[in-house]
């Protein structure tokens, strides 16, 4: 609630397999900062010492928005209860906690954010994985403290709280028993999306050992990195066609990656493109009168899609994709590598069950 335009914590609601528990402040006689601020510790030294002596039960705990709300408070109260030494975190380049660890002698309490994992509200998410979400909408009034005063309103606000609890763990629950079943994934040992869809990669999609680049392959073959293309035109058509291309990046996935090492060649003026895989330092020459330029060019730290003639170093799929619209390209050096189709079975795995997925709402 809100208390002089500070944000006071009041209720805590806990769930687990075995338990469920609701953690609410003792409404002080006079409302003031330093009365509120004792009921707050009374609330937050229960919670704490409930999920202490609770371990077994309480080994992960997830919260849907630790990053950007629940961590701030949980964060604050750990450090005014514990020694600094016993709590650690990880935090991104937001500001926003990824992880908040608990270490007191043998025992350890994770915090976690199931909304860095499933980045959805949580209805939805009880949606997707087919569980009970909230009771209700968030009632306003619950915002202020003759709450305490209402017993209808304070049973509701009480049901209220426990609930979101609920279906995140009924939630979680069904993620947790889907990820084992289908990919030997514990979401506990997860804390994101791209960890998530990584670790699925690694342990059921990896056939081959991704090699490491050394530095001075990596240093040339960064030099061909670019952002993207965006152009912004204005025309006029009648009696058009207009074509919606998705999954763009898949498709993109799906076709043969650089893979080992075969040699670097000083010298690719008898080879051509086709005879020639990998990363290359080229002559390039746009035709003459090109409307809409396709190959970028770093100039002066910015990213520009020049005319004329000018030498970069670009993947050989790249300049093979523009030589079709006219340019020319003249191979100078480069490192030469080995095929491999290295995301084809994940990214046809999951684009199945998307398609399935769809099916199914067009046809329930």
């Amino acid at each position: 609630m809100v208390f002089n335009d500070i944000q006071i914590p009041v209720a805590i609601s806990l769930v687990s397999e075995e338990d469920k528990q609701l953690f609410i402040i003792k409404k002080p006689e006079q409302l003031n900062i330093k009365s509120l601020n004792l009921a707050v510790d009374v609330l937050w030294s229960e919670y704490f010492a409930y999920i202490i002596n609770h371990h077994n039960l309480f080994r992960y705990i997830f919260s849907h928005n630790l990053g950007s709300f629940d961590g701030y408070f949980i964060y604050k109260a750990l450090s005014n209860f514990f020694e600094p030494n016993n709590i650690s975190t990880i935090i991104d380049h937001h500001n926003k906690f990824i992880k908040i660890n608990l270490k007191l002698d043998n025992k350890e309490i994770t915090f976690l954010d199931s909304f860095r994992i499933f980045p959805v509200k949580l209805n939805k998410l009880c949606e997707v994985f087919g569980v009970e979400g909230k009771i209700s909408k968030y009632n306003q009034e619950f915002n202020h403290f003759d709450l305490f005063d209402n017993e209808p309103l304070f049973n509701l606000f009480k049901q209220y709280s426990l609930q979101d609890s609920i279906a995140l763990f009924d939630a979680l629950t069904e993620a947790q028993k889907l990820y084992i079943s289908q990919y030997n994934i514990d979401i506990t040992s997860i804390l994101s999306t791209s960890t998530l869809s990584l670790k699925i990669f690694r342990q059921n999609f990896l056939e081959s050992d991704i090699p490491i680049l050394k530095g001075v392959e990596d240093n040339f073959i960064r030099k061909s990195y670019f952002g993207g293309h965006t152009d912004y035109y204005q025309d006029y058509a009648e009696n058009i066609y207009y074509y919606d291309i998705n999954s763009l990046y898949p498709f993109a996935m799906c076709q043969p990656m650089p893979h080992k090492l075969i040699k670097f060649h000083k010298d690719l003026n008898n080879i051509t493109l086709n005879d020639f895989f990998g990363y290359c330092l080229a002559e390039v020459t746009t035709p003459k009168n090109i409307l809409k330029p396709l190959l970028p060019y770093k100039h002066n730290g910015k990213t520009i899609f020049p005319t004329g003639t000018w030498i970069g170093v670009y993947f050989t799929e790249e300049l093979l994709a523009v030589q079709d619209y006219g340019y020319k390209i003249n191979l100078i050096n480069g490192y030469e590598y080995s095929q491999i189709y290295l995301f084809n079975k994940y990214v046809v795995h999951f684009y199945n069950k998307q398609k399935q997925k769809q099916k199914q709402k067009k046809n329930p």
